[in-house]
């Protein structure tokens, strides 16, 4: 997913990040999971949805992904 979010050796592509990010958050991967609340929540290869991005933040915070807790603070949440 960081691969093609950020172009690297490819197009860069949202949409395609949105898959792979996908595949490794459900296995609870918190990288991934924070990555994908990212996307969420500026609109990348999705429409922009805090709320969804707000429970991917949760999770990879209560996975213990330290930069998660910082997102939920700016959100709100």
């Amino acid at each position: 997913g960081y691969l093609y979010q950020n172009g690297f050796g490819m197009d860069q592509d949202y949409a395609k990040a949105m898959e792979w990010y996908l595949k490794a958050a459900v296995q609870n991967n918190t990288a991934a999971q924070f990555n994908l609340a990212w996307l969420y929540e500026n609109g990348m290869g999705v429409k922009a949805d805090t709320g969804e991005a707000l429970e991917w933040y949760c999770l990879a915070a209560a996975g213990g992904y330290g930069p998660a807790k910082d997102a939920i603070t700016r959100l709100g949440g």
